[in-house]
């Protein structure tokens, strides 16, 4: 059975993806689990606290559906093409991921916190892309470029994709771009 971490958890995760996050309370979230006030301020000292939970149980469910081999493999260009392949796939299965993710990053313009959490994520990212280009450029399957400055624009422009996905009548399919 799920604990009350679990449900509200859950709970929060559905009302934020049906109301967003400033129309969605406390006591809503309360009201669909049955979890008492008390208990969820046991696991959760807020909402940001609690939103912030939930970016990174998000990410943890999207990444485990990422097979673990695809860091294995040796080929730079291979790894990075079969990595977009199935993450084109889980994006697919997951937009409810990408929507809370926009939201997440619309609402760190004004929250520190949120915007730090933000930030963690975007820097490990370029680190992982940088690492990939920096494995290619090494075994000249890649051009010799600045590894970091092109892992923040490939990164950039991911989010860039899906921030015009989200915001716009752009009338283009994200997971082909």
């Amino acid at each position: 059975m799920n604990t009350s971490k679990e449900k509200v958890i859950d709970s929060a995760q559905k009302l934020f993806h049906l109301n967003g996050f400033h129309n969605t309370s406390i006591d809503d979230i309360l009201e669909s689990t049955g979890v008492t006030k008390s208990n969820l301020y046991y696991h959760f000292k807020s909402k940001d606290e609690l939103f912030i939970e939930l970016f990174h149980y998000m990410n943890r469910k999207y990444y485990a559906q990422i097979p673990t081999y695809v860091t294995e493999i040796c080929d730079p260009g291979e790894r990075l093409m079969h990595f977009v392949t199935i993450a084109n796939k889980v994006l697919i299965e997951n937009t409810d991921f990408l929507k809370f993710t926009h939201e997440f990053m619309s609402i760190g313009l004004r929250k520190p916190a949120i915007r730090e959490v933000m930030t963690s994520y975007y820097n490990d990212q370029i680190e992982k892309v940088r690492k990939t280009i920096e494995s290619g450029i090494k075994s000249g399957k890649f051009i010799p470029v600045n590894a970091e400055e092109m892992a923040r624009a490939i990164v950039l422009v991911t989010i860039g994709a899906f921030n015009a996905y989200f915001t716009l009548d752009s009338n283009f399919d994200l997971v082909k771009q």
